[in-house]
């Protein structure tokens, strides 16, 4: 299930069962946790709610079959598994515990596809994903957000807002709270003053360099290269992260030569869904040979830098002028 669901079953009462709950969507996950510890009276919640961090089977077990104190459930939070324990160790307390506690094994990240601990979780449909939401979630948060807080945000300043900022909902709640003190009660968010107050991300606004040079527009690429780097923004910052673009534009390019259709390519790649379309769409003006001669060229950024041939910034700009940015489609 994904986080919409898990709210959904919160609210109608979430059975007693295990639960593996994970994904890169650290805020959400979060929120779902309090939301879940909140079903519990406050009085009650010392006796019937238990947060353990990387605890041993031993300990699990015997936190599971506590029985709930003048409450009808009782709810155990699994922060991680203990250091070097295997996931079969916890098999047990997965299958069966007290029929009043709800377990949560709660993990940063997204585990990977071959984790033992996802696998009990699928087969009993149990897992609980929280995926990177969308550029249209997040300016649907934004502006319920805003409302409750007595601000008024439109949809399409909301937009830009969250085109402004990324999708990275702890950045994305710190910059909307920061607008909604600006605004004041009864105001509202306008896109002057996002241009004011917010924080733009290092990264949204390196997407949008790459854009321009994928895009056939190098002339203005260098420019806004040239702001970030104006700006103080770390070459090798950058350099990371078109490197790891053009890594997932490879990717997408593979699956293009194979013939796979774009939602195929997307789901099928690790991150953002939304990335990896703007990834296929991008990949579609490359060759591989292309995209892996782009990646070896920004690999040797550390090279340069470290034995002092190039500045690191210099090369950068190099790379990327170099190559030969088409207008239209491979």
């Amino acid at each position: 299930m994904n986080h919409r669901d898990f709210f959904s079953l919160i609210k109608k009462g979430l059975p007693c069962m295990s639960y593996v709950v994970h994904g890169e969507e650290e805020y959400v996950k979060e929120q779902a946790i309090r939301a879940l510890i909140n079903t519990i009276e406050p009085d009650l919640r010392p006796f019937n709610v238990t947060e353990l961090s990387k605890p041993s089977p031993q300990e699990l077990a015997e936190t599971c079959d506590t029985l709930p104190l003048f409450s009808d459930k009782r709810i155990v939070l699994c922060y991680e598994l203990a250091d070097g324990a295997d996931a079969a160790k916890y098999k047990g307390c997965f299958e069966e515990h007290a029929p009043e506690t709800a377990l949560l094994f709660v993990f940063k990240g997204k585990l990977a596809a071959n984790s033992a601990m996802l696998k009990y979780a699928k087969k009993s449909d149990t897992e609980v994903l929280f995926d990177p939401l969308t550029p249209a979630d997040c300016a649907k948060w934004c502006v319920k957000h805003c409302t409750e807080e007595g601000v008024v945000l439109r949809p399409d300043t909301a937009q830009m807002l969250v085109r402004a900022v990324g999708t990275n909902m702890a950045n994305l709640v710190s910059e909307t709270d920061k607008l909604i003190d600006f605004a004041g009660k009864g105001g509202e968010v306008t896109s002057e003053a996002i241009s004011a107050c917010a924080r733009t991300s290092l990264d949204v606004r390196v997407f949008d360099m790459l854009d321009m040079f994928t895009y056939g527009k190098p002339g203005d690429g260098v420019i806004a290269l040239h702001a970030l780097f104006d700006e103080g923004s770390d070459p090798m910052s950058i350099a990371a992260f078109l490197s790891g673009r053009f890594k997932i534009m490879l990717e997408a390019r593979r699956g293009i030569d194979a013939g796979k259709r774009k939602n195929e390519v997307a789901s099928q790649m690790e991150g953002n869904r939304y990335a990896n379309e703007k990834a296929y769409d991008a990949a579609r003006r490359f060759t591989s040979d292309e995209l892996l001669k782009l990646i070896s060229d920004i690999s040797d950024t550390a090279f340069m830098k470290i034995s002092g041939k190039m500045k690191e910034d210099k090369y950068l700009e190099l790379v990327l002028l170099k190559h030969e940015w088409r207008q239209f489609p491979v």
